[in-house]
Parts: C-alpha cells; structure tokens; sequence
C-alpha cells in the first residue's frame, strides 16, 4: 500500500505547479506590453523633438556670406587665337668683305644708326690703285694703236688680221682696268641699306681674309613677327588684313598692335601647321629682333557676349557655372527692420550652369546661361552652394581689367 499511493500523490503535486504559474505568466506579458507601449511614447516623443529641431534648424540656416558682384553687360568680342612666336628684321645683314687686307679706316660707331651708301669699313687699296694707274696707261696705248689700225683699215694698209688684234689689246686693256676698280670698290664696305650698326669685329689697321664678318646691320623698323598657326586657323588669314596684338616679356603691361602681311602658300608637312608673318611699327625700335613674343590673331567677324570676371566661374568637369544673385522681396523687407543700416539685407543665390568663350585679360566671354542685366557673384563664390544667402559688399571689389599689368609680390 506504501507504493500504490506513492505515484498520486506524484500526480496531484504537478496538478497544482501547471495552475500556479499561469497568473505569473499573465503579468509578466502585462509589465511588457507597459514598457513597450511606454517605449514607443518615449521615442515617438523624441522624434517629435528632433523633427522639431530639424525644421528649426532648416528656418534659421548658416549666416549669409559676404560677396561682391557685378552687374552682366553685353559687348562685342571677335573670335582670338593665341600662339607664340619671335620677331625678326625687316632688312638685316651681317656684313663682310670679299677681299682681304688691312683696316685702315672705319666710318661709324657701334650701335650707331647708318644711312644707305654710308661708307663704313675701308681696306688698304694702295696696291690696286698703282696696279689702275698701269692698267689705265697701257689701255691708253691700247686705244691709240686700235685709233691708228682704224685709219690704216680704211686705206687698207693694214690687214684684217692686225686691226683685230689692236681691237682685242684695246679690249683687253680696258677689262684690266675695270677689274682693278670692282677691287677698289668692294675695298670700301658701304651700307646697303639704312638701319643700326651692331658692334663691329674689327679695328683698324687689323688684317681681314675674304669673307670675315664685318658688322651686322638691321633694319628694325618697320620689324617682322613670325609665327605658325594651325591649319584650321591658315583660311582666315587669307586676306592678309586681319589685326594682331603682341605682347612680350620685357615690356609687361604693354601690346604691340600689327598686321597680317605674309601667309605661307603651304603646310608644313611635319607640324601641319602655316607659317604666318605679321608686320609691326617700331619707331622707338623697343622690339629687336629675335626677341620672344606672344601674339593674339583676332578672327572672323564680332559677336554679342557678356564678359564677366574670371574669379566669377566656377570650374568643373561637368560644367562651368557661375552663382547669380536673386532678390525675394518679402524676405527681404521683413529682414529690413531687423538689420542695421549699414548691413544690406541679405538675398538669395541660384547656380547657373554656362557656356564659355574666349578669355581676354580678367575677363571670359559668357555665350549661355546668363542674361544682360543679371547680377553675378565675383569673390567669394568658394564658400557658396546653392540656395545659400549672400550680403553684397560692392565696396570690396577687387577691378579686373582687360590688359592686367603683372606686378612684383
């Protein structure tokens, strides 16, 4: 009987453990479905509070950026290309001579200008003027014998024979004589032309062979510039009339304007390009020849755009733009009253996308995207996106120029 009673009582204890720990269960599925109701009121409460600071944040926004404008205007500009090039003279020599001996009086100074025919370098020329004074008697006696064979030809004294060699003496006499004068003459270097001497290689009384240069002599004014162009450019510089504006290194701030006066009638097979050559007035001779140089070719015929400065663009890859300044009237007036007198109030930007043109100085020519009569930002535009505020402060402006002058730091 002690082990037939055992297992119900076994039974009846695990009856009363299930029935138990159902309330348990029950409460504790309540205390979580308080906390979580309680959970998401919190964090309903704190997203409400972050939208809030959000929209407070987007209301107020980042203070306006001080920037300086300008107002687009519409000019004329004609199509450029620029390359480089060198000048050279228009006349230029470096003189020598085709005799040789020695230097027995020169006519001018170094750097000194000269004039055409001016004599300049004469050689000892005491031999060939007693080798002329023989030359001239013996074309003396030449001419007598001939005159007396004449007169003996026509009374047919004399033979054919003897009447033409007196006439090959005569001849013969008179070619010594003219050669010992060409000798004579190319002893005396003269100027070929007008222009400035360099500096000159010999002194006097120093002996010179056949071909020793002398002295140069250039003729600088007017001066050439060359210069190549490609061959798309080559066709509109046909005309030979087109203007050319010239700067170089050693004159900054300063433009030489001349004119297209030579086109090659051919392409350089190697370069593919068209050797062009532009004549300059240089009456002060500034430019010298070989001297480096930079040419601007204005091309084509002149078109409307609106010139802007370049601080104003904004480079990138997908687009060049530039940031113009729009006015919200109510915004404005309503700021009025807050701000003080001195401070404009502050107005609104929009990014516009544009297309670019030729650049000229401070300036690039704008062919899209703005419109004459938009105010643009100038300086300041690296601090800007879209949408942002700006206060104008015009009293900043830095002036751009078209012919900026380059000057020392």
């Amino acid at each position: 009987m002690k082990y037939a009673g055992q297992p119900a009582l076994i039974k009846g204890t695990s009856t009363m453990d299930t029935t138990s720990t159902l309330p348990a269960k029950r409460q504790i599925v309540r205390v979580l479905i308080v906390m979580g109701a309680f959970t998401l009121i919190l964090a309903a409460i704190k997203t409400m509070q972050i939208l809030a600071g959000i929209a407070e944040g987007k209301k107020h926004g980042p203070p306006p950026e001080a920037v300086t404008t300008v107002v687009a205007t519409g000019e004329r500009w004609r199509d450029t290309f620029t390359t480089v090039g060198s000048f050279a003279a228009v006349k230029g020599a470096t003189l020598s001579t085709q005799e040789s001996g020695n230097v027995v009086r020169i006519g001018f100074e170094s750097g000194a200008r000269v004039s055409e025919g001016q004599m300049l370098i004469e050689l000892d020329r005491s031999v060939e003027e007693a080798n002329l004074q023989g030359a001239s008697a013996r074309l003396d006696v030449a001419l007598q014998n001939l005159a007396r064979a004449q007169t003996l030809r026509t009374q047919s004294a004399v033979s054919a024979a003897n009447y033409e060699d007196a006439q090959a003496r005569a001849k013969q006499a008179e070619a010594e004589v003219g050669s010992i004068k060409g000798i004579i003459e190319r002893k005396t270097i003269l100027a070929p032309f007008t222009g400035r001497a360099g500096i000159r290689a010999v002194n006097v009384s120093q002996y010179v062979s056949a071909g020793t240069p002398l002295v140069p002599l250039y003729s600088v004014d007017p001066i050439h510039f060359n210069f190549s162009v490609p061959q798309q450019v080559a066709p509109a510089l046909r005309d030979s009339t087109e203007r050319v504006f010239i700067t170089v290194d050693a004159f900054p701030g300063r433009s030489f304007e001349g004119r297209v006066t030579a086109v090659n009638p051919n392409i350089n097979e190697v370069t593919r390009s068209v050797d062009v050559q532009a004549t300059v007035t240089n009456v002060k001779e500034d430019l010298l020849p070989g001297m480096f140089g930079e040419v601007r070719i204005e091309l084509g015929v002149a078109r409307d755009v609106i010139a802007l400065p370049v601080t104003s663009v904004q480079y990138a890859p997908y687009g060049n733009s530039v940031y113009v300044v729009e006015r919200d009237e109510s915004k404005a007036a309503a700021q009025q009253g807050a701000s003080s007198e001195q401070m404009p109030a502050p107005r609104n930007i929009k990014q516009q996308i544009v297309q670019l043109g030729d650049r000229r100085g401070d300036f690039v020519a704008v062919l899209k995207g703005v419109q004459v009569g938009d105010e643009v930002v100038t300086l300041g535009t690296f601090k800007l996106r879209p949408g942002a505020q700006v206060i104008v402060r015009n009293d900043q402006k830095v002036p751009a120029t078209l012919d900026p002058e380059v000057k020392e730091s």
